[in-house]
Parts: C-alpha cells; structure tokens; sequence
C-alpha cells in the first residue's frame, strides 16, 4: 500500500482544487517526495491536510482555534469558501491483497476496505459544522477510519505525520505521550483500538446487566405472588370440582328422596280423599232417613225438643271441630316452615381462633408439665389433661365440620291461643250434648218399643260421624306432611340456587341436571356423610377467597417477560464472560507484542543513534507502575495516566505491574548523560531523528510525512539525515517538507508551493529522474 495521490479544495490556502500526485514504488523503493517553497506559501498546509484527513481532532495540531479554520477564509481577491474538503487515495493493489481475498471469500466472510485495490479516504467540513468521513464514497464513522488506519499501521497522532516542532516534542514529551509512539512502532494499535471497544462492549454488558438485575428483582416477587394466586385459583378449581360432583349427588339424592316421598303421600290423600267423600255421603244418607222418620212419626214435644237441641250441639260441635283442624294445620306448616328454614351457619373465624388459642394454651401447660415430671402421679395428671385436649379438639372439629343451625323465631301465639280456646269450646259442647244424650236416653226409654229404628238410626249416625272425624284427621295429618314436603321442595331448590349464585355459576342448568340425574346413579349415596363434605369444601372456598381469573392472563404476561429478562441475563452473562475472554487474549497479544517490538526498537535505535553519533548509545526503558498507585495518581488528577493506561487499570484484576510509559536513554560518545534534558539542541534533535527512524524501520507506516524536521540540523548531520531517508525508502513512503538541500537531492519528485497575490496555494512539481534524462539528451 502506498500513497497514490492527495486532493485537497477549500482547506486552509489551498482554495482551488489541488492535486498531489506520488510516485508508485519502483526498483524496491517507495519513493520521496519532496515539498519546498518559501516560508509562507503552505507547505506545512499540506502536512496539515493529511493529518486532518487521517481524523485528527486537535485543533492546536492543525494550527487552528476554531474547526472552521481550516475552510479558506478568503482575502482581498478572493472570497472565502462555504466548505473543506481532502481526499487521500491510498493503492493497495499487492499480492498479498489477492491473496487476502480469496482467503475472505473461501470463508464467505464480507470484504473491508482494506480488501480494495484503491482505498479514497474523504473528510469534509461545512460553515454550519457539519462534516463527513467517506472511504470509497461511503459514509463512516471516525472510529472506522481509526480502525482501517490501525490495521494499514499508520495513523494520525503519531509517526505518520510529524509536524514542525514535534520532533523535539518526542523527547520532552511525558513518558505516557511516548507510549502512544511506541504503541504504533509496536503495531498494536488495532489490537488497543479493539481492546478499547470491548472495554465499552464491557461497561454497556455491565449496564445492562445491573438494569435487567434490577427489572428481575422488582419483577420477581409479582411473579411469585401470582404464581400462588395461579396456583390457589388452580386449586379452587379442583376444589369447585369436588365440590360440584359432591353437591350433585348430595342435593340429587334429597331431591328424589323428596320426590318419593310426595308420591307416597299424594296417593294416600287421594285415597283418604275418597273415603272421606264416601263416609260423608254415608252420613248423609243416614242423616236423610232420620229427618223422613222425623216427619213420618209424631214424636212427643219433649223428645223433639232434645233431638232438635242434640242436633244443634252436633253441629255447632262440628264447625269448631272444624275451625280447631284448620288452625292446628296452619301451626303444622308454620313448624315445618320454620324447620326448612333453618340456617346452616359457618362457625365464625374468631371463634375457631378463640379454641385454637386455648387448646394451644393447653398444650404449651402440659409441655411444660412434662418436661418437669419426676413421679408418675404427674404422669396420670398429664394423661387427664391430655384427653381433655383430646375432648375439646374433638368438638372443635365437629363444629368445623357441621355447622350451627340458628332457629328462627316462635309460632305465632294468636293460633296457639286460638286453638286451645277452639279445643276448651269443643270439650264443652260434648259435656253438652253427653247431657242430651242421656236425657234423650231417658225419654226414650218410655218410648222403647216405638222409637227402638229411631235411636238405631242416632246411634249409626253418630258411629259414621266418629269415622268421618277420623278420617278427617288422618287426612289432615297427610296434607301436614304434604305441605312440609313442598317446603322442604322449595327450600332445597332455593339452598341449590343461594349456593350456585354465590360461587359466580350458572345455577339453571346445573338445577335441571340435578333433578333430572337417575335414581340408579345416586343408589347408595348416605347424605348425612355427604354434608359435612360439602360445608367442608364450602368452606375451603371462603378461606381461598375470591381470585379474579385475570390473574392468570397476567401472571402469563409477567412470567413471559420474567423468562425474556431471565434469558438476557443469561445472554449478557456470557457476553460478559466472553468480552472478559477476549480482553485477556488482547492483553497477552498486546504483551508479546510490545516485548518483541521493544527488542527490535532498541537494535535500530541504537544502529541509527550511532549512525548520527558516530558513536554512543541509545535506547528505550519501560516505565512499569503498580496498579493503586495509577488509581491514587489518577485521583490526583496526574497526567501520567492516559486512555489506554486507565483500560488497563478497569480491566486487569492481578497485580502484575502496568506499562505506563516509555523513558529514553540516550549516551553521545564520549559523555555520561543519564538524563535527557541536558543534551544540546542539535543532539536533541538528532537522538529524536533515531528515534523516529528506529520506529519507521521497525513498523514501517506506508507513509511518512515529515514537516521540516531537519531544520535544526547542521549540513553535515543533514546529509546523514538524507541518507538514512534513503536506506528506509524501501520500507516507507516519504513526503519531506523541507528546505535542506541534501534531502532535495534525495528525493525523485520535487513539489514547489508558491502564494500569488489572492492568497491561493499553488502548486509546481519537478519530476528529477526525467529531468536527468532531460540533461543528459542534452
């Protein structure tokens, strides 16, 4: 890769679009380029250009306050320009590019830049600020052109471009600024630039990572709780289940136990029914043949009298007979009314806690009294108190397990009263109409022989009336059990609908089912076992309570996003592990780097140093710190801890020592000089030159730029400047800004700058081999 050619338009006096031209590699050299002109016309311009190009940043670098310095600000005849704009055309057409290639395309992998036969790398710069970077046209990042600057092995802080002045900045720069130097001798830029990148990759995993530990924490205990709301809704479902399946062949067999029964007892008031009508109509016609014999005889007036009272007593004795059933079969129903409604009450909560807490009391008493027993009287008195415990939880359980009935109020006293005033008026009449009959008996007794079908008469209508009333009260009994049946009917019917209704069910259909469900299939159901299942299980539910079936809707939702942040965390974990990994193969790679690298330095600092020198040696020494000193130095606010360092320190968790810096050692022949700052000017600036030398001879960069950097030396230190140009021409590109003679003559292609009067930049080039062949036609 070389630099193939420079293009500038609008950057600082370079107004009119400008084309540098280089030389390709030719004979196993890459060629220099020279720049001269007088002080003033821009040369350093196009040093400036090239760095700016490369990505720099530093506005003091570029010469410049403000980033819109380097746009062409105009002058008396030429006004100024709306942009900047530098294009740096690299050439990478080399075997090891096609080689590179094929390789990329066997392992189907996307092709970089660095893969082109011809990388154009753009910056452009607006009034407004804004600004671009390009390569091949394409918008990137500054990081990409960092990036594809590490990998090609120059870049623009360090050797690539050295500017005026900075060649003596290298030996009073810190050791920290000379690690960034040994760091691109080292070639390891890339690897710092990606170590850099994980470090971030790092802190955002490490970010991420606390923000999902957090959700997961806030969201865990919701889950959790809906969890055992899902679960306690799953277990009143299976609960209801029971339940319901209890519930049916509970109130299924009372149903049809009910329905067997009012069968039963509707056949029988049919049948008590139709005798009572026949007895009456016996009666009746009993009573038709006493009145025909009535008229037919003529009875004497007092016999008369008594049979027509007899007859009166009868019948007022019948309407409160009468009267007397009716209110008796209004008190029945009212008692089989008041037992249907019976309610099942649950024993209250703080009862049962009320027993828990005594039996509890009990408990603890007789621990206490066995753990101290010494006789075994003590024993016998535990034994006592035991069974008590025994008794009382006992009966707590039987009260859990079936529920107090709560009676409700008395019948009401205005039939009771009326019924024994009834009952006291009936018991009188028959006082009365005994007292007839015997006077009637007396009379007719004198009568005997004519009245003897008379009485016979009397006496079977007073038979069939018993019947009758005996029927009556047989039928009275019935319709009583009837009418409890009935309310007993609807009683159930309405318990089934309450317990339907208050569980959220649709009691209709599960009532139908329940009357319409086969005798045969409830054969050998016991209800009295049933019930205390069913308050059981009734009972269960209430303690469970009410959970809207939402939960489980959300309970998905929250355990879905719960699962999706339990799984980045897993994720971001081993992204964690993996970044660390990588970190430490960079850090190793980086460590075998700079050891080999610094080796190989060291060899051409010390040739090249000798070579300036005539002697003498040079090289460089590893400034290594421990690690809670950088920390505490960095608190400080020293400046011995740059970028690079303060990633070492965040990601190294040993306590192996940190390259922090690089000191140089440099002895001229003949002197014993240990510190730096004492050498001369001209040995400054020649112990800089090695260096820079050493650098491009170690790593070669596939172009050097260096801005009159040969100023401060001597003519003949120049000459050996010149010629080591050209011994490291077959590693590097050279661009030499400079005034020095012998480096012109070094060069093969001569650039002057000139500045007309507008204020522009132009630009002449002299191409020496052809001018050589020129002169020597000639």
């Amino acid at each position: 890769m070389y630099l193939q050619r420079l293009e500038a338009q609008g950057f600082k006096s370079f107004a009119n679009r400008t084309v540098l031209e280089f030389r390709p590699p030719k004979n196993g050299k890459r060629g220099v380029t020279g720049v001269v002109g007088p002080n003033g016309s821009g040369k350093s311009n196009i040093a400036d250009a090239i760095r700016w190009v490369l990505g720099e940043q530093s506005l003091k670098l570029l010469r410049g306050k403000k980033s819109e310095d380097v746009i062409f600000s105009g002058s008396d005849r030429k006004s100024r320009l709306g942009f900047a704009e530098v294009s740096l055309v690299l050439n990478n057409e080399n075997g090891g590019r096609e080689r590179r290639i094929k390789e990329i395309e066997e392992k189907g992998e996307e092709l970089t830049p660095l893969e082109f036969s011809e990388i154009v790398i753009t910056r452009r710069l607006y009034r407004d600020g804004e600004s671009e970077y390009l390569i091949n046209g394409h918008n990137v990042r500054l990081t990409d052109i960092q990036l594809l600057l590490a990998r090609a092995r120059f870049g623009q802080k360090t050797y690539a471009v050295i500017g005026q002045g900075m060649i003596d900045h290298i030996l009073v720069a810190s050791p920290s600024e000379r690690k960034e130097f040994f760091d691109e001798a080292a070639g390891v830029k890339e690897y710092q630039i990606k170590r850099h990148q994980a470090l971030n990759k790092l802190g955002h995993t490490r970010e991420n990572m606390a923000q999902a530990s957090g959700l997961l924490a806030e969201i865990e205990p919701r889950v959790k709780s809906l969890l055992r709301q899902v679960k306690k809704l799953e277990e009143r479902g299976q609960i209801e289940a029971e339940l319901m399946a209890a519930e049916k062949r509970y109130y299924g067999k009372l149903w049809i136990d009910l329905a067997e029964k009012l069968e039963i007892f509707k056949k029988d008031h049919q049948e008590l029914s139709t005798k009572m009508k026949k007895r009456q109509h016996e009666y009746q016609t009993l009573l038709d043949e006493l009145k025909a014999l009535e008229q037919k005889e003529s009875e004497t007036g007092a016999l008369t009298g008594l049979q027509k009272e007899y007859e009166k007593l009868i019948s007022e004795r019948q309407k409160i007979h009468e009267e007397a059933v009716t209110v008796n079969t209004k008190i029945e129903i009212a008692k089989v009314r008041r037992q249907s409604e019976k309610v099942w009450a649950p024993l209250p909560l703080s009862d049962i806690l009320f027993e828990l807490d005594a039996l509890h009391k009990k408990i603890s008493h007789v621990l206490s009294v066995l753990r101290g027993v010494k006789t075994l009287a003590a024993v016998t008195i535990i034994i006592a108190d035991a069974e008590k415990i025994e008794a009382q939880s006992g009966k707590l359980l039987e009260r859990m397990q079936k529920p107090q009935e709560k009676e409700n109020a008395a019948p009401d006293p205005a039939l009771t009263e009326k019924l024994e005033d009834l009952k006291a008026s009936e018991l009188l009449l028959e006082e009365k109409i005994v007292g007839v009959r015997k006077e009637m008996e007396q009379v007719s007794k004198e009568d005997k022989q004519e009245k003897t079908q008379f009485f016979e008469l009397q006496r079977r209508l007073q038979s069939k009336q018993s019947e009758i009333h005996g029927e009556e009260q047989r039928l009275n009994a019935v319709a009583i059990e009837l009418a409890r049946l009935e309310t007993r009917r609807e009683t159930l019917e309405e318990e089934m609908q309450n317990a339907f209704v208050g569980r959220g069910e649709e009691a209709a259909p599960k009532i139908a089912e329940i009357k319409t469900a086969e005798k045969e299939t409830l054969a050998g159901v016991q209800t009295d076992a049933l019930q205390p299942l069913v308050f059981k299980l009734r009972h269960q539910l209430e303690m469970i309570g009410g959970i809207d079936e939402l939960v489980v809707k959300e309970y998905e939702e929250t355990n879905s996003r719960y699962q999706f942040l339990s799984g980045q965390m897993e994720d971001l974990t081993k992204a964690l592990a993996d970044t660390e990994r990588a970190i430490k193969e960079l850090d190793e790679l980086l460590k075998d780097r700079r050891e080999q690298a610094l080796n190989s330095l060291n060899s051409e600092f010390d040739r090249f140093f000798k070579m300036l020198f005539s002697g003498g040696a040079a090289r460089l020494a590893p400034v290594f710190a421990e690690e809670a000193d950088l920390e505490k130095e960095a608190e400080e606010g020293e400046a011995l801890v740059n970028a690079e360092v303060q990633d070492e320190i965040a990601s190294k968790k040993s306590r192996e020592p940190i390259l922090v810096g690089m000191e140089i050692q440099a002895t001229p022949p003949g002197k014993r000089i240990k510190d730096i700052n004492i050498l001369s000017g001209g040995e400054r600036a020649m112990t800089s030159v090695a260096l820079i030398c050493a650098i491009m001879a170690n790593n070669p960069s596939p172009f050097v730029v260096l801005d009159e950097v040969d100023a401060a030396l001597d003519e003949s230190n120049s000459i050996r400047f010149a010629e080591i140009i050209d011994q490291l021409a077959d590693k590097t590109q050279f661009i030499v800004i400079t005034h020095n003679r012998a480096t012109m003559y070094k060069s093969d292609i001569l650039y002057g700058v000139t500045m007309g009067e507008d204020g522009v930049s132009k630009i002449l080039s002299v191409n020496i081999e052809e001018a050589e062949k020129m002169r020597a036609k000639k």
